[in-house]
């Protein structure tokens, strides 16, 4: 996703930097016992950032099955989660993290599980925070596919034309770096501001601890090669763990693709579903709705999300799409009566609906306005006034 904190645009910032929960004891597709826990894990580095949870941890969701995440499910910094799946003869990977140094953390944790190689790697999508680590994964494994809709290609190069193509470059990660050079001393100053509360300048001050890591994170960011594509349905076969991959339509950006096993009935969504607060940017709102209640129809017993903590049952994706339809309708009754976009964003009120993703958190509910009742409520307006949505870039 294009996530930013710039000061005019939220989004705009983090676009630069990233698009720049406990396994319940009994699972209806079998009990993970202790045996079976991944082996422990140590981050490249201690300290503050490692307290923040913003290093990736991964647990296991069924036998054969381990979701890898940032260890808090909120971060303005984030990190797309990743899904590995164990077939007879290998590893799928779902989506490749946000950057070089999340792709060697992924690595790292994947062999805590399997030593088994990975064969392929399925994106979910084009943003950053899910693409700009799978380059550095498909070189650790060569013979790895990397598959995706023929929308996430196409993305992957004119929405993603900033980095380097196919391998990294040094004159494209100073320009990345010189582009993201501010970003540090505006969190810094956000943190120390007497204008917000406890929590904004916690939450501002963790935000620049992650960001330090970040960058050198970053540090030779490119996009790898997809090396198959398909347009609605692909399944990869196993006997005990086949993978089909989906494309409901187009959701959250043009060429969302969706993961599902059908004998475990587990749905790695990517950013379809995102937990706790959901990111509306050059979303396309009829069409997201439609994708999801044709998720929901698999009858998924557990969804891996594209941010947060594996959801162990589908009320979360009941009050996401019920959340895309109100705000759907609301929209559409404020441009029905002539509102201009900035008076219907001033119109539209979700209040009623946001402490469903933030509960009393104001740092949440900050985020709850920026990531989603801003963007998608203009989204939902230009639907309704049948204007183009253009995907923005990485």
């Amino acid at each position: 996703m294009t996530r930013a904190i710039a000061i005019v645009s939220p989004r705009r910032a983090f676009a630069a930097f990233g698009a720049v929960l406990l396994l319940g004891a009994v699972f209806a597709v079998g009990v993970v016992r202790a045996e079976d826990a991944p082996a422990p894990y140590v981050p490249p580095a201690t300290g503050p950032v490692e307290a923040d949870g913003y290093y990736e941890v991964i647990e296991a969701v069924a036998p054969g099955v381990w979701a890898i995440r940032q260890a808090k499910s909120f971060h303005l910094q984030p990190i797309g989660n990743v899904t590995v799946i164990e077939q007879s003869d290998g590893l799928v990977l779902v989506d490749g993290g946000g950057s070089p140094g999340s792709a060697r953390r992924i690595a790292a944790l994947i062999r805590t599980v399997s030593s088994k190689p990975v064969k392929a790697l399925i994106l979910t999508h084009w943003h950053g925070d899910h693409s700009l680590g799978f380059g550095t994964l498909q070189a650790m494994w060569p013979n790895m596919q990397v598959i995706a809709t023929e929308q996430t290609k196409a993305r992957l190069v004119t929405s993603m034309d900033f980095y380097a193509q196919g391998a990294p470059d040094a004159d494209h990660t100073a320009a990345f770096m010189e582009r993201v050079s501010g970003m540090d001393q505006f969190l810094r100053g956000a943190a120390a501001a007497t204008t917000i509360d406890d929590a904004g300048r916690a939450g501002y001050a963790q935000a620049a601890r992650e960001f330090v890591r970040y960058r050198a994170d970053a540090d030779g960011l490119f996009i790898g090669r997809v090396t198959r594509t398909f347009t609605d349905t692909v399944t990869l076969a196993d006997a005990k763990r086949p993978v089909q991959l989906i494309h409901p339509g187009r959701g959250n950006t043009d060429g969302d693709a969706a993961v599902w096993l059908p004998r475990q009935k587990i749905l790695a969504s990517g950013d379809l579903v995102i937990a706790p607060v959901p990111f509306g940017f050059n979303a396309y709102p009829a069409a997201w709705e439609a994708a999801l209640r044709r998720l929901a129809a698999l009858h998924p017993k557990a969804i891996i999300p594209g941010h947060g903590a594996v959801e162990r049952d589908t009320a979360y994706l009941t009050r996401l799409t019920a959340l895309i339809h109100a705000t759907r309708e609301r929209t559409k009754a404020a441009a029905d009566r002539g509102l201009s976009l900035d008076e219907t964003k001033a119109a539209v009120d979700l209040s009623d609906l946001a402490p469903d993703f933030t509960g009393q958190d104001s740092w949440l509910k900050k985020w709850f306005a920026r990531y989603w009742t801003d963007p998608f409520v203009e989204a939902c307006w230009k639907e309704a006034k049948g204007e183009p949505i253009e995907q923005g870039h990485g």
